[in-house]
């Protein structure tokens, strides 16, 4: 033990940060990395706004983006969002020519790591949902990466709004994710 210090009571093993962007929040560990993406449930706008402007539909966008980020900055209440995180890697799509050969072994094999990745993330879910809030989840296809597929996570938490609150709720469940090895 160095300095007195023990290394069971820290609470953040793993330092998260996270960045206010366009209405959304980007996750990022601690080697700075982009870990995932949290999209509050801005529901609640609807009542910033009084009644949905008739005016058109640019306008009524503009004003949205106005109230969320208004919503940001006074740090207010919203009720859940969904954290997108990475879930797998194919590597079975748009393999270049030269770099590696798909034939059916590969392919098979390919198929059979992500299937036992799928369900060691079923089962990751179905063991730890309740703890977290976990009201749902979807699969997408990342846009970034077509060989990558995207977890979100319904979360279903009271949620201040604002960088330092969003990893008061994010962060137990992050660092789970991390410890369990499914980031």
């Amino acid at each position: 033990m160095l300095f007195n210090r023990d290394s069971k009571n820290r609470t953040n093993i793993f330092k998260w940060k996270f960045e206010y962007e366009d209405t959304i929040y980007k996750i990022y560990d601690w080697k700075n990395n982009l870990a995932g993406y949290f999209f509050p449930n801005y529901d609640s706008m609807e009542k910033h706004m009084g009644r949905k402007n008739q005016s058109g539909e640019h306008q009524q966008e503009e004003e949205e983006d106005e109230v969320i980020e208004g919503m940001n900055k006074l740090h207010e209440n919203v009720v859940g969002g969904n954290l997108m995180i990475p879930m797998l890697k194919l590597n079975l799509l748009d393999i270049e020519e030269g770099k590696a050969k798909m034939n059916l072994n590969y392919t098979i094999d390919a198929l059979e790591e992500n299937l036992h990745r799928a369900k060691q993330w079923k089962q990751w879910l179905e063991q730890n949902s309740a703890e977290f809030k976990v009201i749902g989840n979807a699969v997408y296809t990342a846009r970034e990466d077509r060989n990558m597929l995207s977890l979100v996570l319904g979360i279903d938490s009271n949620i201040i709004l604002g960088e330092k609150e969003i990893g008061i709720v994010l962060i137990p469940l992050l660092d789970k994710l991390h410890k369990d090895g499914m980031l």
